[in-house]
């Protein structure tokens, strides 16, 4: 019995560890970008374009996916080759919409010819505001 408690704290703390706060990204969106929940439908994406590098550096781009409609996507990690690819996928794991702090998988083409895609996972933080 006096083995189960050691073994019990350990799984307290890695279960702990899980809890782990996540960075609130709506606190780092520019002001013309509404986090409000909306979505949009992946079939309607007809082009991408570079965003403006968030806090710390970090790499975003925007989705297009009409004539005056754009979202703001994050990848969570580094994403290589991004700044320089000329065309990218979305794989959204077979969903038909995208929302609001929801994540879909970027493939981008590797820098080596024939090499495949890197694989970035990256979230909506939201759609932005056009002028009126």
């Amino acid at each position: 019995m006096t083995r189960a408690v050691p073994i019990l704290a350990a799984a307290l703390v890695l279960a702990c560890g899980a809890c782990a706060a996540v960075p609130d990204a709506a606190a780092d969106v520019p002001a013309d970008v509404s986090t409000a929940h909306q979505c949009f439908f992946v079939s309607q994406i007809n082009g991408y374009s570079e965003a403006p590098d968030g806090p710390n550096g970090r790499d975003r781009l925007y989705v297009r996916t009409g004539v005056n409609d754009r979202w703001l996507l994050e990848p969570f990690a580094g994403c290589p080759n991004l700044n320089w690819a000329n065309n990218i996928a979305l794989n959204t794991r077979s969903f038909t919409t995208l929302c609001t702090g929801e994540t879909a998988e970027l493939l981008v083409p590797s820098g080596i010819s024939g090499g495949g895609a890197d694989r970035c996972t990256a979230r909506v933080l939201g759609k932005v505001s056009v002028p009126r």
